[in-house]
């Protein structure tokens, strides 16, 4: 394996004989982003716990980066594991990421989470990625922690809950900037749009009702587009698993499991 299909590092957790579940974590974070779901859904599912290219301890993308290279990555990396059919979850970009290995592997799916995302990255928001890229490099990673906590929670849920942002800025300071750039990259090119209605796997699409990133109309589109998906709005912000963490877990591993 060479290093352009390098596989992801990743966690394999709980029951061997259950359904093998994908979660995929949010730009500038990692796996351990999942640690508030683990201990409920690892009773009765099989759950695997990557780092996407560039964060945690997977190694960035090699070249040009696209959502469907990061999916060819997942894809070996599942492969060398011996795991085939599965359900994603993925917040975020993990769920941009959902849909584009939905696309390209759609024998391989159960069923699919896609939490705070879109499927199309128009042109207006692609200016706001490079608009970010370039004050990444100009006023560095601090203020890239700042600006990112203050799109993923408003300042209601920031003084609730200190700690827990405190921990979420720690994955965000930890994440390279060759990792961030990647990442940035593959969003920018998504446009997934004209090509939803291939998706015929059972699919739960999550909007956070207070969501500055991505609009819970935004995410109601896409689950207006692929058919027999069912929308389901909680009272967070961009990261929902984190944010509305029992509503979550509860939601999705109902659906998961039903």
């Amino acid at each position: 394996m060479n290093a352009d299909i390098a596989p992801l590092a990743a966690d394999v957790l709980g029951r061997d004989d259950a359904q093998t579940v994908v979660l995929l974590h949010p730009i500038c974070a990692n796996r351990e982003i999942w640690r508030l779901q683990v201990p409920v859904w690892s009773s009765s599912l099989r759950l695997v716990l990557v780092d996407l290219p560039g964060h945690g301890l997977s190694r960035p993308a090699v070249g040009p980066a696209r959502l469907e290279d990061f999916a060819h990555r997942l894809a070996g990396t599942l492969e060398r594991a011996g795991i085939g059919q599965v359900s994603l979850v993925g917040v975020s970009l993990g769920a941009m990421l959902a849909q584009a290995f939905a696309l390209a592997y759609p024998e391989r799916i159960s069923k699919l989470v896609l939490a705070n995302a879109g499927a199309v990255t128009p042109q207006p928001v692609v200016e706001l990625w490079n608009e970010r890229q370039r004050n990444y490099r100009e006023l560095g990673v601090e203020q890239h922690v700042r600006s990112t906590m203050a799109r993923w929670f408003d300042d209601d849920y920031r003084g609730r809950a200190p700690l827990t942002v405190q921990w979420i800025e720690s994955m965000v300071r930890g994440t390279t900037g060759e990792g961030y750039f990647h990442a940035v990259d593959a969003i920018k090119g998504m446009d997934h749009g004209a090509r939803l209605r291939e998706i015929s796997a059972p699919t739960l699409v999550v909007a956070g009702e207070k969501d500055a990133a991505v609009k819970p109309e935004i995410c109601a589109k896409l689950a207006q587009a692929v058919d027999g998906a069912r929308l389901v709005r909680l009272p967070c912000g961009h990261i929902s698993n984190v944010e509305a963490a029992a509503e979550f877990t509860e939601v999705v591993g109902q659906f998961l499991l039903d």
